[in-house]
């Protein structure tokens, strides 16, 4: 009797973080951009329907890093990505923590022809809405999200 319990129990708590990890990465298209803040959502649908140079714009716009040169060259990032996966096609939610009331952690799966390409987004609500803090693509996930996962 006691084996069965300590195996249900050790299913259960194997089991639980893939649960939940499956439910938030169901998320995706319409449903999940209700739950990002704007600025993120924007983005993405500049990114489909205008390119990568558009879309980073749109994500830095009115943020502290508008305008910079490093956050400019994720642009180039998005088209080595689209060279070899092919064209965007629409994004997953994974996670998103709320570091504080005002700071926000977004990860994302953004899905292309032949490949996903990991995304982390650091979104800060100023008094005016949110904006971008922070972003990072690359197609290895263990350099996108945290070791324990997102």
């Amino acid at each position: 009797m006691r084996k069965r319990v300590f195996f249900l129990c050790s299913c259960a708590l194997f089991l639980a973080p893939l649960v939940s990890r499956a439910q938030a990465s169901s998320s995706k298209g319409k449903g999940a951009s209700e739950s990002l803040p704007p600025i993120i959502v924007s983005g993405l649908e500049a990114y489909k329907n205008k390119g990568p140079e558009e879309a980073v714009r749109t994500w830095i716009k009115g943020s502290g890093i508008d305008g910079s040169k490093d956050a400019l060259s994720q642009a180039n990032v998005l088209r080595q990505v689209q060279d070899y996966y092919g064209a965007y096609q629409a994004f997953e939610v994974v996670s998103t923590k709320d570091l504080s009331p005002k700071t926000r952690v977004i990860y994302l799966v953004l899905d292309f022809e032949k490949g996903p390409l990991f995304a982390k987004f650091v979104v800060y609500r100023s008094d005016q809405s949110w904006i971008l803090a922070y972003f990072n693509f690359n197609t290895k996930e263990e350099l996108v999200f945290p070791s324990s996962g997102p």
